[in-house]
Protein backbone atom coordinates (compact mmCIF):
# COMPACT_ATOMS: atom_id res chain seq x y z
CA UNK A 1 0.00 0.00 0.00
CA UNK A 2 1.59 3.32 -1.05
CA UNK A 3 2.35 5.70 1.76
CA UNK A 4 1.60 9.41 1.81
CA UNK A 5 5.20 10.10 0.87
CA UNK A 6 4.87 7.79 -2.12
CA UNK A 7 1.71 9.56 -3.22
CA UNK A 8 3.31 13.01 -2.83
CA UNK A 9 6.39 11.87 -4.74
CA UNK A 10 4.25 10.47 -7.52
CA UNK A 11 2.23 13.67 -7.62
CA UNK A 12 5.34 15.81 -8.05
CA UNK A 13 6.69 13.47 -10.69
CA UNK A 14 3.41 13.71 -12.56
CA UNK A 15 3.55 17.50 -12.30
CA UNK A 16 6.98 17.43 -13.89
CA UNK A 17 5.79 15.14 -16.65
CA UNK A 18 2.84 17.41 -17.38
CA UNK A 19 5.10 20.50 -17.09
CA UNK A 20 2.71 22.10 -14.62
CA UNK A 21 3.72 24.62 -12.02
CA UNK A 22 3.71 23.19 -8.45
CA UNK A 23 0.87 25.36 -7.24
CA UNK A 24 -1.56 24.10 -4.58
CA UNK A 25 -4.40 23.83 -7.12
CA UNK A 26 -2.29 21.82 -9.60
CA UNK A 27 -0.94 19.60 -6.84
CA UNK A 28 -4.43 18.85 -5.49
CA UNK A 29 -5.81 18.10 -8.96
CA UNK A 30 -2.95 15.70 -9.87
CA UNK A 31 -2.99 14.12 -6.41
CA UNK A 32 -6.73 13.37 -6.64
CA UNK A 33 -6.30 12.05 -10.16
CA UNK A 34 -3.66 9.59 -9.06
CA UNK A 35 -5.84 8.43 -6.18
CA UNK A 36 -8.71 7.79 -8.60
CA UNK A 37 -6.80 5.27 -10.66
CA UNK A 38 -3.42 6.47 -11.80
CA UNK A 39 -0.58 4.04 -11.16
CA UNK A 40 1.89 5.00 -8.49
CA UNK A 41 5.48 3.84 -8.37
CA UNK A 42 5.92 0.98 -5.85
CA UNK A 43 9.62 1.04 -5.48
CA UNK A 44 11.15 2.96 -2.66
CA UNK A 45 13.22 5.91 -3.83
CA UNK A 46 16.92 5.42 -3.81
CA UNK A 47 18.97 7.68 -1.63
CA UNK A 48 20.05 9.51 -4.74
CA UNK A 49 16.45 10.28 -5.82
CA UNK A 50 14.94 13.67 -4.87
CA UNK A 51 12.78 13.59 -1.77
CA UNK A 52 9.82 15.52 -3.20
CA UNK A 53 7.57 14.45 -0.35
CA UNK A 54 9.72 16.32 2.13
CA UNK A 55 10.15 19.35 -0.10
CA UNK A 56 6.50 19.83 -1.03
CA UNK A 57 5.25 20.96 2.42
CA UNK A 58 8.17 23.35 2.66
CA UNK A 59 7.34 24.66 -0.82
CA UNK A 60 3.70 25.19 0.12
CA UNK A 61 4.69 26.90 3.36
CA UNK A 62 7.14 29.26 1.70
CA UNK A 63 4.75 29.87 -1.20
CA UNK A 64 2.03 31.07 1.17
CA UNK A 65 4.46 33.00 3.36
CA UNK A 66 4.85 36.73 2.65
CA UNK A 67 8.59 37.52 2.55
CA UNK A 68 10.06 41.00 2.65
CA UNK A 69 11.48 41.99 -0.74
CA UNK A 70 9.90 39.04 -2.59
CA UNK A 71 6.65 39.18 -4.52
CA UNK A 72 4.42 36.34 -5.71
CA UNK A 73 5.35 37.19 -9.29
CA UNK A 74 9.04 36.76 -8.49
CA UNK A 75 8.31 33.41 -6.82
CA UNK A 76 6.43 32.23 -9.90
CA UNK A 77 9.26 33.30 -12.20
CA UNK A 78 11.83 31.45 -10.07
CA UNK A 79 9.72 28.26 -10.12
CA UNK A 80 9.35 28.58 -13.90
CA UNK A 81 13.13 28.60 -14.22
CA UNK A 82 13.32 25.57 -11.91
CA UNK A 83 10.87 23.55 -14.02
CA UNK A 84 12.90 24.33 -17.14
CA UNK A 85 15.95 22.45 -15.78
CA UNK A 86 16.74 19.22 -17.72
CA UNK A 87 16.83 16.56 -14.94
CA UNK A 88 14.87 15.91 -11.72
CA UNK A 89 18.13 15.92 -9.75
CA UNK A 90 18.95 19.42 -11.01
CA UNK A 91 15.41 20.53 -10.24
CA UNK A 92 15.71 19.08 -6.74
CA UNK A 93 18.97 20.83 -5.98
CA UNK A 94 17.64 24.13 -7.29
CA UNK A 95 14.43 23.72 -5.27
CA UNK A 96 16.41 23.03 -2.06
CA UNK A 97 18.47 26.18 -2.60
CA UNK A 98 15.38 28.19 -3.51
CA UNK A 99 13.54 27.13 -0.35
CA UNK A 100 16.59 27.95 1.75
CA UNK A 101 16.70 31.45 0.29
CA UNK A 102 12.98 31.99 0.76
CA UNK A 103 13.01 30.79 4.36
CA UNK A 104 15.98 33.06 5.17
CA UNK A 105 14.03 36.16 4.17
CA UNK A 106 12.19 37.98 7.01
CA UNK A 107 8.43 38.19 6.96
CA UNK A 108 6.88 41.31 5.46
CA UNK A 109 5.64 43.84 8.04
CA UNK A 110 1.92 43.46 8.71
CA UNK A 111 1.66 40.14 6.88
CA UNK A 112 -0.41 37.28 8.28
CA UNK A 113 0.79 33.77 8.90
CA UNK A 114 -0.24 31.05 6.48
CA UNK A 115 -1.98 29.39 9.37
CA UNK A 116 -4.50 32.22 9.65
CA UNK A 117 -7.91 30.71 10.24
CA UNK A 118 -10.50 30.85 7.49
CA UNK A 119 -12.78 32.93 9.67
CA UNK A 120 -10.10 35.66 9.99
CA UNK A 121 -9.71 35.85 6.22
CA UNK A 122 -13.45 36.24 5.82
CA UNK A 123 -13.34 39.05 8.33
CA UNK A 124 -10.56 40.68 6.32
CA UNK A 125 -12.58 40.37 3.12
CA UNK A 126 -15.59 41.85 4.87
CA UNK A 127 -13.48 44.68 6.22
CA UNK A 128 -12.05 45.33 2.73
CA UNK A 129 -15.58 45.48 1.32
CA UNK A 130 -16.58 47.95 3.99
CA UNK A 131 -13.53 50.06 3.24
CA UNK A 132 -14.19 50.30 -0.51
CA UNK A 133 -17.84 51.10 0.17
CA UNK A 134 -16.85 53.90 2.55
CA UNK A 135 -14.31 55.20 0.04
CA UNK A 136 -16.95 55.11 -2.69
CA UNK A 137 -19.45 57.03 -0.56
CA UNK A 138 -16.86 59.64 0.44
CA UNK A 139 -15.94 60.12 -3.23
CA UNK A 140 -19.57 60.63 -4.20
CA UNK A 141 -20.21 62.96 -1.28
CA UNK A 142 -17.19 65.22 -1.54
CA UNK A 143 -15.97 64.72 -5.10
CA UNK A 144 -19.19 64.44 -7.11
CA UNK A 145 -22.00 66.15 -5.19
CA UNK A 146 -20.50 69.69 -5.55
CA UNK A 147 -20.87 69.33 -9.34
CA UNK A 148 -24.54 68.34 -9.15
CA UNK A 149 -26.27 71.69 -9.30
CA UNK A 150 -29.64 70.63 -10.74
CA UNK A 151 -32.42 68.45 -9.37
CA UNK A 152 -31.98 65.59 -11.86
CA UNK A 153 -28.30 65.02 -11.10
CA UNK A 154 -28.90 65.39 -7.35
CA UNK A 155 -31.69 62.79 -7.44
CA UNK A 156 -29.57 60.32 -9.41
CA UNK A 157 -26.67 60.87 -7.03
CA UNK A 158 -28.85 60.18 -3.98
CA UNK A 159 -30.07 56.95 -5.57
CA UNK A 160 -26.48 55.94 -6.36
CA UNK A 161 -25.33 56.62 -2.78
CA UNK A 162 -28.25 54.59 -1.41
CA UNK A 163 -27.36 51.69 -3.72
CA UNK A 164 -23.71 51.89 -2.67
CA UNK A 165 -24.75 51.31 0.96
CA UNK A 166 -26.01 47.80 0.09
CA UNK A 167 -23.83 46.86 -2.92
CA UNK A 168 -21.46 43.91 -2.60
CA UNK A 169 -19.06 45.04 -5.32
CA UNK A 170 -18.31 48.31 -7.07
CA UNK A 171 -19.16 46.73 -10.43
CA UNK A 172 -22.80 46.47 -9.31
CA UNK A 173 -23.05 50.28 -9.41
CA UNK A 174 -21.84 50.77 -12.98
CA UNK A 175 -25.19 51.52 -14.62
CA UNK A 176 -26.37 53.99 -11.99
CA UNK A 177 -22.96 55.68 -11.88
CA UNK A 178 -23.02 56.10 -15.66
CA UNK A 179 -26.37 57.89 -15.42
CA UNK A 180 -24.91 60.29 -12.84
CA UNK A 181 -21.87 61.00 -15.02
CA UNK A 182 -24.08 61.69 -18.05
CA UNK A 183 -26.31 64.03 -16.03
CA UNK A 184 -23.27 65.94 -14.75
CA UNK A 185 -21.89 66.13 -18.30
CA UNK A 186 -25.18 67.57 -19.56
CA UNK A 187 -25.19 70.13 -16.76
CA UNK A 188 -21.58 71.07 -17.47
CA UNK A 189 -22.30 71.46 -21.18
CA UNK A 190 -25.23 73.75 -20.42
CA UNK A 191 -23.19 75.80 -17.94
CA UNK A 192 -20.36 76.15 -20.47
CA UNK A 193 -22.81 77.38 -23.10
CA UNK A 194 -24.33 79.90 -20.67
CA UNK A 195 -20.91 81.12 -19.52
CA UNK A 196 -19.61 81.50 -23.06
CA UNK A 197 -22.80 83.29 -24.07
CA UNK A 198 -22.49 85.75 -21.18
CA UNK A 199 -18.85 86.41 -22.04
CA UNK A 200 -19.74 87.04 -25.68
CA UNK A 201 -22.60 89.33 -24.59
CA UNK A 202 -20.21 91.31 -22.37
CA UNK A 203 -17.74 91.63 -25.23
CA UNK A 204 -20.49 92.76 -27.59
CA UNK A 205 -21.58 95.45 -25.12
CA UNK A 206 -18.00 96.60 -24.63
CA UNK A 207 -17.38 96.68 -28.38
CA UNK A 208 -20.28 99.08 -28.94
CA UNK A 209 -20.27 100.99 -25.66
CA UNK A 210 -18.23 103.75 -27.27
CA UNK A 211 -20.94 104.12 -29.94
CA UNK A 212 -23.67 104.49 -27.33
CA UNK A 213 -21.86 107.10 -25.21
CA UNK A 214 -20.55 110.30 -26.82
CA UNK A 215 -17.54 110.65 -24.52
CA UNK A 216 -14.41 109.25 -26.19
CA UNK A 217 -12.82 108.17 -22.90
CA UNK A 218 -15.63 105.67 -22.33
CA UNK A 219 -14.74 103.79 -25.51
CA UNK A 220 -11.06 103.71 -24.54
CA UNK A 221 -11.77 102.25 -21.12
CA UNK A 222 -14.27 99.79 -22.61
CA UNK A 223 -11.52 98.53 -24.91
CA UNK A 224 -9.20 98.12 -21.94
CA UNK A 225 -11.86 96.10 -20.09
CA UNK A 226 -12.47 93.92 -23.14
CA UNK A 227 -8.78 93.05 -23.30
CA UNK A 228 -9.00 91.77 -19.73
CA UNK A 229 -11.66 89.26 -20.83
CA UNK A 230 -9.46 87.50 -23.37
CA UNK A 231 -9.18 83.75 -23.03
CA UNK A 232 -8.01 81.89 -21.11
CA UNK A 233 -10.06 83.43 -18.32
CA UNK A 234 -8.41 83.28 -14.90
CA UNK A 235 -9.63 84.76 -11.60
CA UNK A 236 -6.98 87.50 -11.74
CA UNK A 237 -8.22 88.73 -15.14
CA UNK A 238 -11.85 88.67 -14.07
CA UNK A 239 -11.01 90.61 -10.90
CA UNK A 240 -9.05 93.15 -12.95
CA UNK A 241 -11.99 93.55 -15.33
CA UNK A 242 -14.36 94.02 -12.39
CA UNK A 243 -12.13 96.72 -10.93
CA UNK A 244 -11.96 98.45 -14.31
CA UNK A 245 -15.76 98.37 -14.62
CA UNK A 246 -16.14 99.80 -11.12
CA UNK A 247 -13.66 102.56 -11.97
CA UNK A 248 -15.56 103.30 -15.17
CA UNK A 249 -18.87 103.49 -13.30
CA UNK A 250 -17.40 105.77 -10.62
CA UNK A 251 -15.94 108.14 -13.20
CA UNK A 252 -19.14 108.16 -15.21
CA UNK A 253 -21.24 108.79 -12.09
CA UNK A 254 -19.00 111.73 -11.14
CA UNK A 255 -19.35 113.19 -14.62
CA UNK A 256 -23.08 112.55 -14.62
CA UNK A 257 -23.46 114.28 -11.25
CA UNK A 258 -21.54 117.30 -12.51
CA UNK A 259 -23.71 117.42 -15.61
CA UNK A 260 -26.84 117.11 -13.48
CA UNK A 261 -25.61 119.90 -11.21
CA UNK A 262 -24.97 122.05 -14.26
CA UNK A 263 -28.43 121.30 -15.63
CA UNK A 264 -30.06 122.13 -12.30
CA UNK A 265 -28.06 125.34 -12.09
CA UNK A 266 -29.04 126.30 -15.61
CA UNK A 267 -32.67 125.47 -14.92
CA UNK A 268 -32.67 127.55 -11.73
CA UNK A 269 -31.00 130.44 -13.53
CA UNK A 270 -33.49 130.32 -16.37
CA UNK A 271 -36.36 130.23 -13.88
CA UNK A 272 -34.88 133.20 -12.02
CA UNK A 273 -34.32 135.05 -15.26
CA UNK A 274 -37.88 134.46 -16.42
CA UNK A 275 -39.29 135.62 -13.10
CA UNK A 276 -37.10 138.71 -13.04
CA UNK A 277 -37.96 139.55 -16.60
CA UNK A 278 -41.64 139.01 -15.81
CA UNK A 279 -41.42 141.31 -12.82
CA UNK A 280 -39.50 143.81 -14.86
CA UNK A 281 -42.06 143.62 -17.65
CA UNK A 282 -44.94 144.02 -15.20
CA UNK A 283 -43.29 146.99 -13.55
CA UNK A 284 -42.48 148.37 -16.98
CA UNK A 285 -46.15 148.15 -17.94
CA UNK A 286 -47.21 149.93 -14.77
CA UNK A 287 -44.47 152.47 -15.35
CA UNK A 288 -45.76 153.17 -18.85
CA UNK A 289 -49.30 153.55 -17.60
CA UNK A 290 -48.20 155.96 -14.89
CA UNK A 291 -46.13 157.91 -17.38
CA UNK A 292 -49.07 158.22 -19.77
CA UNK A 293 -51.36 159.38 -16.96
CA UNK A 294 -48.83 161.93 -15.71
CA UNK A 295 -48.24 163.23 -19.24
CA UNK A 296 -51.97 163.78 -19.62
CA UNK A 297 -52.06 165.53 -16.25
CA UNK A 298 -49.04 167.58 -17.22
CA UNK A 299 -50.69 168.71 -20.44
CA UNK A 300 -53.87 169.77 -18.67
CA UNK A 301 -52.22 171.27 -15.61
CA UNK A 302 -51.80 175.02 -15.26
CA UNK A 303 -50.51 175.24 -11.73
CA UNK A 304 -46.78 175.39 -11.17
CA UNK A 305 -46.85 173.38 -7.95
CA UNK A 306 -48.88 170.65 -9.61
CA UNK A 307 -46.50 170.55 -12.57
CA UNK A 308 -43.54 170.34 -10.20
CA UNK A 309 -45.09 167.41 -8.31
CA UNK A 310 -45.82 165.60 -11.57
CA UNK A 311 -42.24 166.05 -12.76
CA UNK A 312 -40.96 164.80 -9.39
CA UNK A 313 -43.15 161.70 -9.65
CA UNK A 314 -41.83 161.05 -13.17
CA UNK A 315 -38.25 161.37 -11.94
CA UNK A 316 -38.91 159.04 -9.00
CA UNK A 317 -40.51 156.42 -11.25
CA UNK A 318 -37.62 156.66 -13.72
CA UNK A 319 -35.12 156.31 -10.90
CA UNK A 320 -36.94 153.23 -9.60
CA UNK A 321 -37.01 151.69 -13.07
CA UNK A 322 -33.33 152.37 -13.47
CA UNK A 323 -32.65 150.67 -10.13
CA UNK A 324 -34.76 147.68 -11.15
CA UNK A 325 -32.90 147.48 -14.43
CA UNK A 326 -29.61 147.50 -12.57
CA UNK A 327 -30.75 144.70 -10.27
CA UNK A 328 -31.90 142.69 -13.27
CA UNK A 329 -28.51 143.20 -14.89
CA UNK A 330 -26.77 142.01 -11.72
CA UNK A 331 -28.96 138.88 -11.64
CA UNK A 332 -28.25 138.21 -15.30
CA UNK A 333 -24.50 138.62 -14.76
CA UNK A 334 -24.59 136.26 -11.75
CA UNK A 335 -26.57 133.72 -13.74
CA UNK A 336 -24.07 133.92 -16.55
CA UNK A 337 -21.18 133.50 -14.10
CA UNK A 338 -22.72 130.43 -12.47
CA UNK A 339 -23.48 128.88 -15.85
CA UNK A 340 -19.90 129.43 -16.97
CA UNK A 341 -18.57 127.96 -13.71
CA UNK A 342 -20.71 124.84 -14.13
CA UNK A 343 -19.56 124.49 -17.72
CA UNK A 344 -15.94 124.88 -16.62
CA UNK A 345 -16.39 122.12 -14.03
CA UNK A 346 -17.76 119.80 -16.68
CA UNK A 347 -14.96 120.62 -19.10
CA UNK A 348 -12.36 120.17 -16.35
CA UNK A 349 -13.75 116.77 -15.37
CA UNK A 350 -13.97 115.65 -18.98
CA UNK A 351 -10.38 116.79 -19.44
CA UNK A 352 -9.27 114.71 -16.46
CA UNK A 353 -11.10 111.69 -17.81
CA UNK A 354 -9.56 112.20 -21.23
CA UNK A 355 -6.14 112.44 -19.57
CA UNK A 356 -6.74 109.18 -17.70
CA UNK A 357 -7.86 107.54 -20.94
CA UNK A 358 -4.75 108.85 -22.64
CA UNK A 359 -2.63 107.30 -19.89
CA UNK A 360 -4.31 103.96 -20.60
CA UNK A 361 -2.87 104.24 -24.12
CA UNK A 362 0.68 105.13 -23.03
CA UNK A 363 3.63 103.02 -21.95
CA UNK A 364 4.26 103.99 -18.30
CA UNK A 365 8.06 103.74 -18.60
CA UNK A 366 8.79 105.69 -21.77
CA UNK A 367 5.66 107.75 -22.37
CA UNK A 368 5.30 106.30 -25.88
CA UNK A 369 2.04 104.80 -27.06
CA UNK A 370 1.40 101.24 -25.96
CA UNK A 371 -0.19 98.60 -28.18
CA UNK A 372 -3.68 99.86 -27.39
CA UNK A 373 -2.74 103.40 -28.29
CA UNK A 374 -0.91 102.22 -31.41
CA UNK A 375 -3.98 100.34 -32.62
CA UNK A 376 -6.17 103.41 -32.09
CA UNK A 377 -3.75 105.75 -33.88
CA UNK A 378 -3.23 103.35 -36.76
CA UNK A 379 -6.99 103.01 -37.24
CA UNK A 380 -7.41 106.78 -37.25
CA UNK A 381 -4.54 107.35 -39.69
CA UNK A 382 -5.66 104.51 -41.92
CA UNK A 383 -9.12 106.10 -42.20
CA UNK A 384 -7.45 109.35 -43.20
CA UNK A 385 -5.45 107.53 -45.88
CA UNK A 386 -8.68 106.09 -47.29
CA UNK A 387 -10.47 109.47 -47.25
CA UNK A 388 -7.67 111.72 -48.50
CA UNK A 389 -5.38 109.32 -50.33
CA UNK A 390 -2.28 110.53 -48.49
CA UNK A 391 0.63 108.15 -47.75
CA UNK A 392 1.27 106.55 -44.37
CA UNK A 393 4.69 105.08 -43.56
CA UNK A 394 5.58 102.80 -40.66
CA UNK A 395 9.10 102.34 -39.30
CA UNK A 396 9.90 99.43 -36.96
CA UNK A 397 12.93 100.06 -34.70
CA UNK A 398 14.82 97.54 -32.58
CA UNK A 399 17.70 98.52 -30.28
CA UNK A 400 20.99 96.81 -31.11
CA UNK A 401 22.59 94.60 -28.44
CA UNK A 402 20.08 95.78 -25.84
CA UNK A 403 20.27 92.52 -23.87
CA UNK A 404 24.02 93.01 -23.47
CA UNK A 405 23.43 96.52 -22.10
CA UNK A 406 20.92 95.15 -19.60
CA UNK A 407 23.16 92.27 -18.53
CA UNK A 408 26.31 94.42 -18.24
CA UNK A 409 25.01 97.69 -16.78
CA UNK A 410 21.71 96.67 -15.17
CA UNK A 411 18.06 97.22 -15.90
CA UNK A 412 18.11 100.83 -14.70
CA UNK A 413 20.57 101.67 -17.46
CA UNK A 414 18.46 99.69 -19.92
CA UNK A 415 15.37 101.68 -18.93
CA UNK A 416 17.34 104.91 -19.40
CA UNK A 417 18.26 103.81 -22.94
CA UNK A 418 14.61 103.11 -23.77
CA UNK A 419 13.50 106.49 -22.44
CA UNK A 420 16.33 108.26 -24.27
CA UNK A 421 15.23 106.79 -27.61
CA UNK A 422 11.61 107.89 -27.11
CA UNK A 423 12.65 111.36 -25.94
CA UNK A 424 14.93 111.77 -28.96
CA UNK A 425 12.20 110.59 -31.31
CA UNK A 426 9.64 113.03 -29.87
CA UNK A 427 12.10 115.90 -30.34
CA UNK A 428 12.77 115.09 -33.99
CA UNK A 429 9.41 113.96 -35.38
CA UNK A 430 6.46 116.23 -36.18
CA UNK A 431 3.53 116.76 -33.81
CA UNK A 432 1.35 114.70 -36.14
CA UNK A 433 3.77 111.73 -36.01
CA UNK A 434 3.56 109.07 -33.32
CA UNK A 435 6.05 106.81 -31.56
CA UNK A 436 4.84 103.58 -29.92
CA UNK A 437 6.50 100.85 -27.91
CA UNK A 438 5.69 97.41 -29.27
CA UNK A 439 7.28 95.63 -26.32
CA UNK A 440 10.76 95.12 -24.92
CA UNK A 441 13.25 97.11 -27.02
CA UNK A 442 11.03 97.28 -30.13
CA UNK A 443 9.39 100.58 -31.17
CA UNK A 444 7.33 101.80 -34.10
CA UNK A 445 7.03 105.21 -35.77
CA UNK A 446 3.78 106.25 -37.49
CA UNK A 447 4.57 108.88 -40.13
CA UNK A 448 1.42 110.21 -41.85
CA UNK A 449 1.69 112.23 -45.08
CA UNK A 450 5.23 110.88 -45.51
CA UNK A 451 6.32 108.92 -48.60
CA UNK A 452 8.61 105.99 -47.98
CA UNK A 453 11.64 107.78 -49.45
CA UNK A 454 11.17 110.76 -47.14
CA UNK A 455 10.69 108.47 -44.14
CA UNK A 456 14.25 107.24 -44.68
CA UNK A 457 15.52 110.74 -43.95
CA UNK A 458 13.46 110.88 -40.74
CA UNK A 459 14.68 107.51 -39.46
CA UNK A 460 18.26 108.29 -40.54
CA UNK A 461 18.22 111.58 -38.65
CA UNK A 462 16.90 109.81 -35.54
CA UNK A 463 19.55 107.09 -35.82
CA UNK A 464 22.37 109.64 -36.09
CA UNK A 465 21.08 111.68 -33.14
CA UNK A 466 20.54 108.61 -30.97
CA UNK A 467 23.96 107.15 -31.81
CA UNK A 468 25.69 110.44 -30.95
CA UNK A 469 24.28 110.45 -27.41
CA UNK A 470 26.59 109.80 -24.48
CA UNK A 471 24.04 108.35 -22.15
CA UNK A 472 26.26 106.36 -19.80
CA UNK A 473 29.85 105.20 -19.57
CA UNK A 474 31.21 101.88 -18.34
CA UNK A 475 33.54 101.44 -15.37
CA UNK A 476 36.59 101.98 -17.59
CA UNK A 477 35.30 105.34 -18.78
CA UNK A 478 34.44 104.09 -22.24
CA UNK A 479 31.31 105.26 -24.02
CA UNK A 480 28.54 102.69 -24.37
CA UNK A 481 27.50 102.52 -28.05
CA UNK A 482 23.84 103.19 -28.78
CA UNK A 483 22.15 102.30 -32.05
CA UNK A 484 19.15 100.58 -33.56
CA UNK A 485 18.19 98.69 -36.68
CA UNK A 486 15.03 99.60 -38.57
CA UNK A 487 12.69 98.49 -41.32
CA UNK A 488 10.47 100.93 -43.24
CA UNK A 489 7.30 100.27 -45.25
CA UNK A 490 4.54 102.36 -46.80
CA UNK A 491 0.94 101.29 -46.24
CA UNK A 492 -0.59 99.65 -49.29
CA UNK A 493 -4.25 100.12 -50.30
CA UNK A 494 -6.58 97.82 -48.35
CA UNK A 495 -3.68 96.63 -46.18
CA UNK A 496 -4.33 95.98 -42.49
CA UNK A 497 -1.90 96.29 -39.60
CA UNK A 498 -0.83 92.61 -39.39
CA UNK A 499 0.05 92.63 -43.10
CA UNK A 500 2.20 95.77 -43.04
CA UNK A 501 3.76 94.67 -39.74
CA UNK A 502 4.85 91.44 -41.38
CA UNK A 503 6.51 93.39 -44.22
CA UNK A 504 8.23 95.91 -41.99
CA UNK A 505 9.35 93.19 -39.57
CA UNK A 506 10.92 91.28 -42.45
CA UNK A 507 12.79 94.44 -43.47
CA UNK A 508 14.00 94.85 -39.87
CA UNK A 509 15.27 91.27 -39.90
CA UNK A 510 17.19 92.03 -43.09
CA UNK A 511 18.78 95.04 -41.39
CA UNK A 512 19.93 92.91 -38.46
CA UNK A 513 21.29 90.18 -40.69
CA UNK A 514 23.17 92.77 -42.74
CA UNK A 515 25.15 93.98 -39.71
CA UNK A 516 22.74 96.12 -37.62
CA UNK A 517 22.81 99.92 -37.23
CA UNK A 518 21.04 100.34 -40.56
CA UNK A 519 17.65 100.91 -42.18
CA UNK A 520 16.07 98.69 -44.82
CA UNK A 521 13.06 99.25 -47.07
CA UNK A 522 10.41 96.55 -47.25
CA UNK A 523 9.27 95.17 -50.57
CA UNK A 524 6.76 97.42 -52.36
CA UNK A 525 3.06 96.74 -52.34
CA UNK A 526 3.03 94.68 -55.52
CA UNK A 527 5.84 92.53 -54.16
CA UNK A 528 3.94 91.98 -50.93
CA UNK A 529 0.80 90.99 -52.81
CA UNK A 530 2.79 88.64 -55.00
CA UNK A 531 3.68 86.53 -51.99
CA UNK A 532 5.68 88.61 -49.54
CA UNK A 533 9.05 87.18 -50.51
CA UNK A 534 12.09 89.23 -49.66
CA UNK A 535 14.78 88.78 -52.30
CA UNK A 536 17.95 90.79 -51.83
CA UNK A 537 17.36 92.74 -55.02
CA UNK A 538 13.99 93.94 -53.71
CA UNK A 539 15.52 95.66 -50.69
CA UNK A 540 17.36 98.97 -50.69
CA UNK A 541 19.23 99.82 -47.52
CA UNK A 542 20.94 102.69 -45.83
CA UNK A 543 23.76 102.05 -43.37
CA UNK A 544 25.54 104.47 -41.07
CA UNK A 545 29.29 104.56 -41.30
CA UNK A 546 31.71 104.99 -38.38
Amino acid sequence: MPTISDQARATLKRLLELKLQPTPDNYRRVFEGLQNGAALPSAEPSPESPDWGRALPRLLEQWERSQSGLTQLQKRQQLDRLVALPTPQAQWRELEQLLERWSALPARSGSQSVSTPIETRDDALSRAGSEWRELWLQTLKFGVRPFCAHDTAQRLLRELMAAAENAEQAADLGTQAREVWLAIDREQTTEDAVRNGLIELARLLLDHLGDLVPQAWVGVQATAIREQLQTPLVPERIESAQNAVRDLLVRHSVLRKSEDDAHHTAKALIDLLVRKLGDYAAEGGEYNQRMEARLEQLQSSREWDEIRDLVQDVLDDSRNMQQRSGELGVHLAEAQRQAQAAQERIRSLEGELEQVSQQLQEDPLTGALNRRGLDAEFTRMQSRVVRQGQPLTLALLDLDHFKAVNDTHGHDTGDAVLKALVAQAKRLIRPSDRVARMGGEEFMLLLPDTPVQQSLVVVQRLLVAFSDQTLVQDSAGRRIPLSFSAGVAELCPDEDFPAIYQRVDAALLQAKQAGRKRVEFAVPCDGAKAGGSLPKSALRFFALRG
